[in-house]
């Protein structure tokens, strides 16, 4: 019995050493590179973030009746009834009220341009 335990004991004793000699392979330089390259990957999102935010789409301003409907507005998330706004008339056959940033768009399905803008 006092055997098993002393084998047991100086087998864990050798595996505790191996994985200390293996963790000390990876030096300050290796991380201090890892480290660098990972900021510089979260600086990059960051500023995608701050240019996305500063390009926020203004229908009434940036767009006109006839123009293509960016294909980034088109689905259900901005598509609204007729009904939820007073001013909206009733939409045509294949056409398609849209409520972006305040604005509202209507668009033909089918060719998918912008007939109106209401402000």
């Amino acid at each position: 019995m006092k055997k098993l335990i002393s084998v047991l004991a100086l087998s864990l004793g050798v595996l505790s050493a191996t994985s200390a000699m293996a963790g000390s392979q990876y030096s300050h330089y290796d991380e201090h590179r890892y480290h660098s390259q990972d900021s510089h990957r979260w600086n990059n999102n960051q500023w995608n973030d701050r240019y996305q935010q500063q390009k926020r789409v203004n229908p009434s301003r940036d767009w006109r009746a006839g123009q293509k409907f960016p294909r980034a507005f088109d689905n259900n998330r901005y598509e609204i009834s007729h009904r939820d706004s007073n001013r909206l008339n009733r939409p045509g056959r294949y056409q398609q009220w849209y409520k972006i940033n305040g604005d509202y768009v209507l668009v033909n399905e089918r060719s998918n341009r912008i007939i109106r803008i209401v402000g």
